[in-house]
């Protein structure tokens, strides 16, 4: 038996959040549902994510959580549950019930789905399926990165769960956080005719710099390295550390190292401990306002991530990446699309070592070049604002349609 579709005029947005590595997926999703709340008082918000670190993001109007079992990813394509001693099938059958009884209960008017169209290991199926069963007028939205992986990886994967016939049928749209000038996602993952139709290129999903956040007067200047999560930040700040940070300090020029709170425990002490016997090399845990510390920084050494980059473009700052080459490509291909941009300057993961880590950052710091942003549309938490809307008066027209 189903219940009754009611809404009285107000919106319901359940928001799936990948969550097998790190923070990035969550930070996006979170931004997104700001932004469309600050549009769309009235929107209520049930985010269902994994990652223990929700805590961390707050400030959302009529938001609230559903915290799924955390999952570790164990090989490519394959999770476990990060603090329970149950099957892997187990855990993924336990979260998908969780999934379908949301969205039942909570009747949402719009699903914005993260990353992963079916959810992980295809976990969030049941729940999409019975609302375009139960809940017809309903729009669901699979929302994607500029870049997933390599095409030939992105397009094995999703044919193994069935993706490109759900994104079919089960998606009334598709939202790009990229630009098609960029990284066009229907040519390089060979999407049909009837899917690229949904899709809808909204540029990079950023925060905008406030007009009242400049950068500190009389603040010294510093570097700044981050490695998002941390999950597999130890090399970058590792090879920092060997000799980077001792010649910026023998300049007088501080370096700021943000860890992540993913970096492993004995990692991060081991690393903590190198730091302080550096002088002018400040160690931060985690700090959830990284983009102050992006805006003040002259310059940022940081691993290729989505969120981080967009960072950096938004400030105009320098940057220097060393993006991951595993278990993803994603990273890597962004970073060389950048640089041939002129966005940011970058150093292949196999060729990083102290001395050219070291050098690069010298160089960076005396060349005073212009950052080349202007070739990116920023503007993406804008745009999907307004397809919010726009999805918005589908629906009440459909209502509409429907009463008449």
């Amino acid at each position: 038996m189903s219940v009754k579709q009611d809404h009285k005029g107000q919106e319901r947005v359940f928001a799936y959040c990948h969550d097998g590595v790190g923070i990035g997926h969550l930070a996006r999703t979170t931004a997104i549902c700001h932004r469309i709340g600050r549009d769309v008082p009235d929107t209520s918000f049930l985010i269902a994510t994994g990652t223990p670190y929700v805590s961390m993001f707050d400030g959302i109007q009529h938001a609230d959580y559903i915290k799924l079992p955390a999952l570790i990813k164990a090989h490519p394509n394959e999770y476990q549950s990060k603090f329970f001693a149950l099957p892997s099938d187990n855990i993924m059958q336990l979260r998908s019930n969780m999934l379908r009884d949301s969205v039942r209960f909570f009747d949402p008017t719009i699903v914005i789905v993260d990353k992963a169209p079916v959810g992980v290991c295809g976990e969030l199926l049941s729940a999409l399926e019975w609302l375009r069963e139960q809940r017809p007028n309903t729009r669901i939205v699979f929302g994607m990165r500029d870049i997933e992986d390599a095409p030939l990886v992105t397009i094995a994967q999703w044919q193994q769960l069935g993706v490109p016939g759900k994104l079919a049928t089960l998606f009334d749209e598709i939202w790009v956080y990229g630009m098609q000038q960029i990284f066009d996602v229907a040519d390089h993952y060979q999407l049909s005719t009837q899917v690229r139709e949904k899709l809808q290129y909204v540029g990079y999903v950023t925060r905008k710099v406030a007009a009242s956040s400049t950068t500190v007067e009389n603040t010294p200047p510093y570097v700044l390295v981050t490695v998002g999560g941390g999950t597999d930040g130890e090399s970058l700040l590792q090879t920092f550390l060997d000799e980077a940070a001792g010649q910026l300090a023998q300049q007088g020029i501080r370096s700021v190292l943000v860890a992540g709170p993913d970096l492993p425990t004995e990692t991060s002490l081991a690393l903590q401990d190198k730091a302080s016997s550096i002088p002018l090399v400040e160690w931060v845990p985690y700090d959830p306002n990284l983009s102050q510390r992006i805006r003040n920084a002259a310059l940022v050494v940081s691993m290729g991530g989505y969120n981080t980059l967009c960072e950096i473009a938004a400030n105009k700052k320098r940057a220097l990446i060393v993006p991951r080459m595993q278990p993803r490509q994603e990273q890597l291909m962004r970073a060389r699309l950048w640089q041939d941009l002129g966005i940011l300057e970058m150093i292949e993961p196999s060729q990083l070592s102290p001395q050219l880590l070291s050098k690069r950052v010298q160089f960076l710091l005396n060349h005073q070049s212009k950052v080349n942003n202007q070739v990116l549309d920023l503007n993406g938490l804008d745009r999907v604002a307004l397809r919010f809307k726009e999805l918005q008066y589908k629906d009440n027209e459909s209502a509409t349609a429907v009463r008449m």
